[in-house]
């Protein structure tokens, strides 16, 4: 199914985009450890440096780029997209975008990347033009670079600013000089921006660029000539750089722009200096697609009959799973979500998943207990009660991935600067949360669990979620496990056990609920259950039920009747909802979810993050239907209802359900998504069957039932396997030509037939 916006291109390394004119802004992000921008189609985007504890400058709030000939001026990024070009498209790579157009007989080439940059307190993002003349006559033209920013102030009708900004001649461009609070201790900052030659023009407020009446889109300035050279007092601060070129016909001109953060001027230098040639420029481009050729082209390299799958599984869900793994969800750094990110980033590259980890644990608790975020400075708990289960399961994951027992051994201190092994930052953890239990033992729900929206249902200490237990059930088992290896006293192993049978026989009796035939959500600080058949609305939820069979079941075999149960329930031909029916009353008692309009993420909406999960239950139950029907659901142009409307090269977090009228089908947030992530895991270790263990690696496939070959490469352990599918109707392993007992891979690089 193709859509009508564009395509891969590049082998799946790139997507082109045809029009700037699509539903929404299509995104692409680029990152260092310590800097983060986005841009769309249409130059949409912004750019963040981060410090330890989240604390955040924003050099870049918006940007521009014009062309200006005489009194008449154009945007170089696409806007405003209802205009006529005689040419355009966005190419999205890997570590940049290139947007080309072609308006007035001049062709341009723009590209936006992140420089690679160690300091942390340097964040900077290139924009490198290329401008041909392909009329017939000689042109002059100003180029001219604009970036919005807040360091004096966010622009609100009737604001109070009061900085200044002079131009001197410190650097090739503009600057603005502040103090700021990052890292713990007030700091210098150089905003800056900069070109590769002098500017001859320069605007640093943004009533005189902009115009007391104009937009970024249509400036003041493309209207009067270009930049008039402004000073700044006591007015909202905008920052332009403009270069003049003449243009021969057939001649083409380079050109580059540099916007960013730096110590000070003589950092700011350093840096621009770095892009004062064209080559130079390209060079450090280059730098940037190594980067990521080196650190996603490895570990694990799909072949499906869908090459839009394989472009999304081999390039652009590493993309995004790496960039989780160290920016979470961009806005705040989800302790949950940067854990789940980087058990999913073991998948490809466990080394990098290790270093991930290790500085995650160090926002971890002395007692086990995790915070949900860390931002603004601080760290921040906002009374979530989740955020540790993940620490094991990513510590697992990575450690079967890597076969290296002595990781457990590694210290990693806590947030209050004592140290342990890691083995003891996840016993705590799992400890913390069998103690931290409310109404029947099981674990309390306090101000939220993956769900977020569930923030009221235990805030008085008393209600519990069933989904957490559950979850806990999955991380004791896996905590035993590593025991099991490592040699604890079975005395502790034992005691571990202990737990999660109770834990188990708590769930069964005060989490399932008999009349609907599945597990519940929660229950409420006054014993009110949520996700059960009396409920007048929110009946089921997905989760539990998914992760029953997570877990590896509870005990009693209920998990296959749950699962039937609430698949009925939950079906809906756009996917599985992730809740129903959903709430239309205001329940202040449940939380948030009851607030968001019928159909909208949780509240009864297909969440994705939920529906790769239950595309890897219906892989581990060896159900090929399903596992088809949930690939056509989840992908974003295989899905009827939403090709066009999202992103093809990226998944998002939720499509909207059908309560919601208009928008149904229409997706949520693009990349700021744990979906793609966990889809990308889901294929490779369920669906493909790629599940590590202490022991090797096992082949325990479940493809979707239209596919009859596929094959993977797979690099474990310092051996590279080769394996192909077929369908055969034999369930067989043969390795190097030999039939093998089971499933487990011997530890060398070798060809692997897997017939199903």
């Amino acid at each position: 199914m193709d859509t009508p916006y564009g395509h891969f291109s590049r082998g799946g390394r790139s997507f082109t985009i045809v029009t700037p004119d699509i539903p929404r802004n299509w995104y692409n992000y680029f990152y260092t450890d310590n800097y983060v921008t986005f841009t769309s189609q249409c130059g949409v985007g912004q750019g963040f440096l981060q410090d330890r504890l989240g604390r955040r400058l924003m050099p870049v709030k918006a940007r521009g780029l014009y062309a200006v000939e005489g009194d008449a001026g154009w945007s170089l990024l696409g806007l405003p997209v209802y205009e006529k070009y005689e040419a355009y498209s966005c190419e999205h790579r890997l570590g940049s975008t290139t947007v080309s157009l072609q308006k007035h007989g001049i062709r341009t080439e723009y590209t936006l990347f992140v420089p690679c940059e160690e300091d942390q307190y340097i964040g900077a993002e290139a924009n490198l033009v290329r401008v041909t003349n392909v009329s017939d006559r000689r042109r002059e033209l100003k180029l001219i670079c604009y970036i919005d920013n807040d360091f004096d102030g966010s622009y609100r009708l009737q604001a109070y600013n009061t900085a200044a900004a002079y131009k001197d001649g410190r650097l090739s461009g503009v600057h603005y000089d502040f103090e700021e609070e990052f890292d713990g201790e007030k700091r210098p900052f150089c905003f800056f921006l900069t070109s590769d030659r002098a500017p001859d023009g320069w605007d640093l407020r943004r009533n005189a660029f902009i115009g007391t009446y104009g937009t970024l889109t249509d400036p003041a300035a493309l209207h009067a000539g270009g930049c008039t050279n402004s000073d700044c007092v006591a007015e909202k601060m905008g920052f332009a750089v403009q270069r003049s070129i003449s243009l021969e016909p057939g001649e083409s001109r380079w050109v580059c722009f540099i916007a960013g953060l730096a110590p000070d001027t003589d950092a700011a230098r350093a840096l621009t200096e770095r892009f004062d040639s064209e080559e130079k420029a390209l060079k450090e481009l280059k730098k940037v697609e190594d980067k990521y050729s080196d650190r996603l082209d490895r570990g694990l390299s799909f072949s499906t009959p869908d090459e839009k799958l394989n472009a999304l599984l081999n390039v652009w869900l590493k993309y995004q799973t790496d960039m989780g793994s160290r920016w979470a969800r961009v806005r705040h750094n989800g302790y949950r979500d940067i854990a789940s990110d980087t058990e999913c980033l073991a998948c490809f590259h466990p080394r990098l998943a290790w270093e991930r980890i290790k500085r995650l644990l160090t926002y971890q608790y002395s007692n086990g207990y995790a915070p949900r975020t860390f931002i603004d400075g601080q760290i921040r708990d906002n009374n979530f009660a989740d955020c540790t289960v993940w620490l094991t399961f990513t510590v697992y994951y990575i450690v079967t991935e890597l076969g290296d027992l002595d990781l457990l051994n590694e210290e990693v201190p806590f947030n209050d600067g004592s140290t342990a092994a890691v083995y003891e930052h996840i016993r705590r953890s799992v400890d913390f949360l069998y103690g931290f239990t409310g109404l029947h033992g099981l674990v309390r729900i306090w101000g939220g669990d993956w769900n977020d929206c569930m923030n009221n249902v235990g805030i008085k200490d008393k209600g519990v979620s069933v989904w957490l237990s559950i979850a806990w059930v999955r991380a004791a088992r896996q905590l035993a496990s590593l025991m099991r290896a490592i040699g604890k006293p079975q005395e502790e192993i034992d005691g571990l056990e202990a737990r999660t049978q109770e834990m188990c026989r708590r769930i069964n009796e005060y989490g399932w609920d008999e009349q609907g035939g599945y597990y519940m959500y929660a229950i409420s600080d006054d014993g009110e259950p949520v996700g059960a058949d009396a409920c007048c609305e929110g009946k089921v939820f997905l989760n539990p039920q998914l992760w029953a069979v997570l877990a590896g079941g509870l005990g009693e075999g209920r998990e296959e009747r749950a699962i039937a149960n609430a698949y009925r329930l939950l079906h809906d031909p756009l996917g599985t909802r992730v809740s129903w029916p959903p709430y239309t009353a205001k329940s202040a008692w449940i939380g948030s979810i009851a607030q968001k309009a019928p159909g909208v993420q949780e509240n009864g909406g297909v969440y994705l993050h939920a529906m790769c999960w239950k595309l890897a239950v219906d892989a581990l139950r060896g159900d090929e239907k399903r596992v088809e029907e949930d690939v056509e659901c989840i992908l974003p142009f295989r899905n009827p209802v939403v090709n066009g409307r999202a992103e093809p090269y990226i998944i998002c977090n939720c499509y909207m359900g059908r309560e919601t009228g208009y928008r149904y089908g229409t997706p949520g947030q693009s990349w700021r998504t744990a979906s793609g992530q966990w889809f990308l895991k889901a294929m490779a270790q369920f669906v493909f069957g790629l599940q590590p263990t202490l022991q090797g690696l096992c082949v325990r496939p479940c493809l979707p039932e239209g596919w009859n070959e596929a094959s993977v490469e797979k690099e474990f352990r310092g051996c590279r396997y080769r394996i192909n599918y077929r369908r055969t109707g034999e369930k067989a392993l043969y390795f190097n030509g030999k039939k093998l007992p089971g499933d487990l891979l011997p530890l060398e690089s070798g060809e692997v037939l897997a017939t199903f």
